[in-house]
């Protein structure tokens, strides 16, 4: 299952009212590997955060007690195979004001209404608190009656490429997880990943990352988990010589390994998850970032995983196709998404242009095309 396509609103009718929504009062709209560029205060941040909290809030992990603002709507598409799912909620004041949710177009859930139907389209009377989606709510067994949607929530992964600490913290037990954690840097969750991707591919997983690791530079012939004093943490074997401890890594190195252990696990399990992956490249020399995104784009492409990426870098930009990016735009209280979808001719036409990619963002051709050529040369 995959987010298709979103419009959100927080703070409506207040001065710190705020939109997320699509060129011409469309959608914004995603595929599986989205690159979100803006400049500052555009909203990229923010929009990862909205992921996040959406992610929160199906997994039922958080309610609306928790939520960014006591008052926000959300109108959202999600696709998995070849069925399409519409899901539309609204709370003011923290309490549920609206939610509904549909499969290709017939209703499964109206909150108003009191219909919730069941695989076997029987409608089960239900009783839950305002302040609770009604989306998470489980049958006698304890099963969710939308597991799709909590199973979405509870994949979101977060890395954040500009993280500085988490290479020095090592771990007591790496044979279990609390499920509640979402950073896959985080080395709870990293040193696990690895532990059961190896526990259950052996030399297949091992050799993946080892690959991914050499194609950025790094003369890595081994990856292991190394104990001491009763702590693990990840080791790597350079050139069949020598082994390097996580706490001696370098930054950029810890980062590449972290992201490679995940995608590497992803796809040899054929899992379905999110990923949000803030300011990618971060750390990162010209090269290796140009390698990375190569890679991600490689191994996530048409698969089961989605990517949302920030970056600022020009390289990455660069490196990256345009059907990828969504380009954000700030006009006062909206972000206004300009993506593939919603905006195809823009899109097709910047390659008449001959410019870098980065110039789609920088001249602000994705706002009007040659329009903006045109304005130019007429001031």
């Amino acid at each position: 299952m995959i987010i298709k396509a979103l419009k959100y609103t927080r703070y409506a009718g207040e001065p710190r009212e705020w939109h997320i929504i699509g060129n011409n009062d469309d959608y914004a709209y995603f595929g599986n590997l989205n690159l979100l560029v803006g400049k500052n205060a555009s909203g990229k941040s923010r929009t990862l955060n909205v992921i996040r909290e959406i992610a929160n809030l199906l997994s039922g992990h958080t309610n609306l007690k928790q939520a960014f603002s006591p008052s926000e709507d959300f109108e959202l598409i999600f696709t998995e195979d070849e069925s399409t799912y519409k899901y539309i909620f609204a709370f003011k004041d923290r309490k549920i004001v609206s939610e509904i949710l549909s499969k290709d177009n017939k209703v499964l859930l109206d909150r108003n209404n009191n219909i919730l139907l069941d695989s076997g389209n029987n409608n089960i009377p239900f009783n839950i608190p305002e302040y609770q989606l009604a989306i998470v709510l489980c049958d006698q067994d304890d099963k969710p009656y939308f597991e799709e949607f909590v199973e979405w929530g509870r994949s979101l992964k977060n890395y954040l490429f500009a993280n500085q600490l988490e290479k020095s913290r090592l771990v007591k037990d790496y044979t279990q997880i609390n499920e509640n954690d979402r950073e896959i840097d985080d080395p709870d969750v990293l040193i696990y990943t690895f532990h059961k991707g190896r526990e259950q591919f052996g030399e297949v997983f091992v050799s993946d990352i080892v690959s991914g690791m050499q194609e950025l530079g790094y003369y890595v012939s081994d990856i292991d988990i190394e104990e001491k004093d009763g702590w693990y943490g990840l080791s790597i074997e350079e050139e069949g010589e020598y082994t390097v401890s996580q706490k001696e890594m370098s930054q950029g190195m810890f980062r590449a390994l972290s992201l490679f252990i995940m995608l590497g696990y992803a796809r040899l399990m054929d899992l379905s998850f999110c990923m949000l992956i803030d300011d990618i490249g971060e750390g990162l020399d010209f090269e290796s970032s140009k390698k990375v995104t190569d890679i991600v784009i490689k191994k996530v492409n048409k698969s089961n995983m989605q990517f949302f990426m920030t970056t600022n870098d020009r390289h990455i930009m660069n490196q990256i196709p345009l059907r990828y990016w969504t380009v954000i735009g700030r006009e006062y209280s909206k972000s206004i998404f300009y993506d593939y979808t919603n905006s195809k001719d823009v899109f097709d036409d910047f390659k008449y242009t001959g410019l870098n990619n980065f110039d789609f963002l920088a001249t602000d051709f994705y706002r009007k095309g040659f329009g903006i050529m045109d304005e130019d040369n007429n001031d």
